[in-house]
This record gives C-alpha cells, structure tokens and sequence, in this order.
C-alpha cells in the first residue's frame, strides 16, 4: 500500500516560535518503522513545506497536537474525499477520540507500538475498526526511528536530530497531559539503542525530547557515559534539581551537554509552591543559572504567565529576576487549558474556558479568563514583557554574561524572538477580533491593537 504520514501545521496565523528553534519531532519517524516493509511510506512535515492534496494514498497517517487539530482535521477531510483511509493519532486524538473519529476512519488513542502493524493489516482486510486503544506499550523492543532529515533548528549545518530515550512522567502537573497519555511510569529505550541510533545517522548535535532526562538519575548517568565518547553536543529538557546535582549535572556537561530547557514557570512564591516546584526558593534557581554559565550551558526558562496566583506585577517581577540573573533566553508562554488536562476540567466547571477554537491553543494566546487580570490586559502586559525582554537594549545588557556559553547563538535566539513577538502583535489582532464577532470579548486595548 501507498502511506502518507504527516504532521500538520497550525491553521491561520505564523507560529511565535522561531521556525529554526522549534523542536523537531519524532511521531513520523517511528510511524514509519513500525510499518512493515512491503509498504512505500512517505514522511511529510509541514513546517519544511504544505502537504500536496492532489495525489492519491492507500492510507494517510495523521499525527496531531491541539493547536494542529483543525489543520489535521482540514487534511483528513480532503484525503478521504480522494479515497484514501485516513487514521488520526498523536496527543489531541488521544485526549479528544470521539471529536477526531467524525474526521478520520480510524483514531489510535495512546502510542503506536505494538498497534500500528494491526491498523494497516485491518485496513488491507477491509476489517478497520474506529477506535485502537494502546497504553503504555513496552518501547525497549522498539525499532530505530527511520529518519527523514531536515534543517538544522540552528539554521545552519549540522542537523540537530531529534532524539527521545524515555516516555512517561510521575509529575501531575494541572495544566500538563504527559502523564495521561503515557502514564506516571517512565518506561526507557536502551542505552545501547540510543547509541546505534546516533551512530547510524552520524549526528553530531542531537535533541532530548524528553520532560525530564534526568528523571530516572542511574539511567541518565549510564546514557552519560555512554554518550561521552561520542564527542556530541546535545540539549535536553530538565528540572533545575537537575542542575544542582553535581555529580549528574557533571557527567552531562562531559557528555557533550550544550544547553537546558528548564520549566522555572513562575517565580512568584506563591504560584511555584501550588505547581509543586522541585526548588523550594528563587535563589536555588539563581545558583543552577550561575552553575550552567559557568559549565557553557544555554539556561532557557520556559514561564507561565496567567497563573490564578498571578497579578500584574507578575511581569515587571520576572522581567528584574531575568535581568538581574543574565538570563540567555526565555521561552515566555500563556497558561494553556488544553484538553485533557486537570486545568481544561476545572476552567470548563468554572465556566472561564472562552472558546474551543484548537488553532488558539499554542502557549500564546489567551483563551480562558483569568483571575487578577482581564484577557485583554494578560495579552497587552503579556506582548509588552515580550518586546522589553527582546528589545536591543535588553539583549546588549544580558550580552556580555554570554560569551561562555555560544555568544552567535545567543544573539540568533534573541533577535528571532524579537521577530516572531512583532508577528504574534499581528496575530493578537486578528484573534481579539475573531473572538468580538464571537461575543466573547469587548473591544481590545489600544495598546495591543498598535503594539506600542
């Protein structure tokens, strides 16, 4: 059979995200080494360029996230008009079954392995069933991702391959699905996998996707060792525990570690301590930033802004603490309330939920009402913190703390945010004004509207 497989892009507006400075992903690839080999598979994913529509597939794969939903639904409508059955997988569906079967023949809820090969023998016997359940299958029998590959998320040579040695997450966190649909028991690809994994793409910078990679500390300082003599560079998702850790956060410095996506959230006291933070005081977070400066590691925070503890003080509060601490780059995020997550629940009881349009689900726009602030003052001091912290003066002032840790980097990264938060201005309009011909919001601050 012909396969198609792809992960959609976003409906209607740019992604706020540098497209060189998203994660890649991995769905795809392990889709397609699932599939048994008599079948010809082809890879398509949307931010390297639109899927043609025009040719006809046996199957289409389509593996979502919320903010891609309609995307992918848009797709699966058109490949199913041409003849081809259409199977839905990924987070969204997995969280949202019965929304995706009205678009898809088929929807697999959880994970692919151990299913995936049942899907297409039921599809070539004419036997496909609408839903496939699958949770938290063994993936230490899992093949190597067959990979398709693609630029580099620095924007030059060499590609950084994507790379994921664990799946699951004992946290809970309200506003966080990970643990539902992969399950609270990190499960683990072997270190000698992951190994031939590197070696058979000849990667030299590779990518973690993982929550935390040192979730599991005798697993990650095995990989470690075994990743030292590789000479790779590498970065990765992790607490700041992680940091603090001298013998672990050692062996991943030796190992080729380049820099952290750490999830600092808020630094509001009161906020952290209902999100159950593993440091217990800001300082702990200003030494991890002065630890990882000076090993030559990238600190990027990802924040949360429009936390129920959160006022407006909020962003003149976090601005002064990224100021004062040099901080390289921030990954600055809205509170999302996406689907299936303890945090959608409460705000749909609470009736603070605005709207269900999914391509508004994306880290960046305001689709709940908040607590201390309006939506339209959480989005006007939200895009304000955006322009002060990437504004040239702000970038020349964290500069000179730089020049450790990969100072044309440094720079790249900065003025890309600086260049996507002119674009999210525009797509704030666009979405205030969506959300007025919906009667969900009053006419937006001029402040937003203008950008200034």
């Amino acid at each position: 059979m012909k396969i198609l497989l792809i992960s959609p892009i976003k409906n209607g507006f740019p992604d706020a995200t540098p497209g060189w400075l998203r994660i890649p992903q991995l769905p795809l690839s392990i889709l397609a080494a699932l599939t048994p080999p008599e079948h010809d598979v082809t890879m398509v994913e949307e931010e390297d360029g639109l899927v043609q529509t025009g040719e006809n597939w046996d199957v289409v794969g389509i593996t979502a996230m919320t903010a891609t939903a309609p995307r992918a639904y848009d797709l699966a409508s058109i490949f199913r008009r041409n003849g081809a059955k259409v199977i839905l997988g990924g987070i969204h569906p997995s969280v949202m079954p019965g929304e995706a079967a009205q678009f898809a023949d088929a929807v697999v809820v959880g994970e692919a392995e151990g299913l995936w090969g049942q899907v297409l023998h039921d599809v070539r016997h004419n036997q496909l069933k609408q839903f496939y359940y699958n949770s938290q299958p063994d993936i230490s029998r899992s093949p190597l991702p067959v990979r398709a590959k693609r630029r580099s998320i620095l924007g030059f040579p060499p590609y950084v391959m994507p790379i994921m040695f664990s799946r699951g997450c004992p946290n809970d966190c309200e506003f966080c699905c990970v643990h539902t649909v992969y399950g609270r028991k990190q499960r683990f690809i072997p270190v000698e996998n992951i190994i031939k994994d590197i070696e058979n793409n000849s990667a030299s910078r590779l990518m973690f996707l993982d929550d935390n990679i040192g979730g599991r500390r005798l697993y990650a300082m095995r990989l470690f060792k075994e990743l030292a003599p590789l000479k790779v560079g590498w970065l990765g998702q992790a607490s700041a525990r992680f940091i603090l850790d001298d013998e672990l956060f050692g062996a991943a410095v030796r190992s080729g570690l380049k820099g952290l996506f750490i999830g600092v959230e808020t630094i509001e006291p009161e906020a952290s301590k209902k999100m159950r933070k593993s440091l217990s005081s800001i300082g702990l977070y200003e030494k991890a930033i002065k630890r990882c400066r000076a090993a030559g590691v990238t600190f990027h925070a990802s924040l949360i802004f429009g936390l129920d503890e959160q006022t407006p003080r909020v962003f003149e509060h976090t601005l002064d603490f990224l100021w004062r601490n040099s901080v390289p780059s921030v990954s600055a995020n809205i509170l999302t309330p996406y689907p299936g997550t303890r945090l959608f629940d409460r705000l749909m009881r609470e009736e603070r939920i605005l709207h269900t349009n999914w391509s508004y689900y994306d880290h960046t726009m305001v689709s709940f009402q908040p607590r201390s602030m309006t939506p339209e003052e959480l989005a006007e001091k939200y895009l304000d913190f955006r322009r002060r912290f990437f504004s040239f003066s702000s970038i020349a002032r964290r500069s000179l703390s730089q020049l450790r840790v990969t100072p044309l980097i440094y720079l790249g990264m900065n003025l890309a945010y600086r260049k996507t938060t002119r674009l999210l201005t525009e797509s704030y309009r666009r979405y205030f004004r969506w959300l007025r011909a919906q009667k969900k919001a009053p006419v937006l601050e001029k402040a937003v509207l203008t950008g200034r």
